[in-house]
């Protein structure tokens, strides 16, 4: 029984390590785009905030009550919907960015362990990341 559980765990260790990779994406809109994108699993765009705010602007109208009204209007728009949705997404990907000390873009996080910067390819990150492990 115990000879089998081991065979068994072996199996499962080698098809997980043979399953394809959970990959995360971090990128920021003002670099070029990144080819073979669909290949991850997450994308984070880091640089986002700027625009989600400025759907949130808009010119005082001297009144606070009427300040008020104007921002709580906004809030509940969709364009406010949409903004806010904007800024949580931009607060997560600086989050994961952080938490795995992602620190130049573009980076590609290959199994929340493997980190190859500066590749705008996403199929190409991948690889590396696989040749590496085939080497060890």
């Amino acid at each position: 029984m115990r000879k089998a559980l081991i065979v068994a765990l072996a199996i499962q260790a080698c098809a997980s390590h043979a399953a394809d990779p959970t990959v995360w994406v971090f990128t920021a809109g003002r670099l070029p785009a990144l080819q073979n994108a669909q290949q991850a699993d997450r994308r984070f765009v880091l640089d986002h905030a700027e625009h989600a705010l400025k759907g949130l602007s808009f010119p005082n109208p001297g009144n606070p009550a009427a300040a008020k009204q104007r921002a709580l209007h906004i809030l509940h728009s969709p364009r406010g919907q949409a903004a806010m949705a904007n800024l949580q997404n931009n607060s997560e990907a600086i989050t994961v960015a952080w938490q795995y000390g992602i620190d130049k873009l573009p980076a590609v996080l290959v199994d929340q362990q493997y980190v190859v910067y500066g590749v705008f390819d996403v199929a190409v990150a991948i690889d590396k990341v696989a040749r590496y492990r085939d080497a060890k």
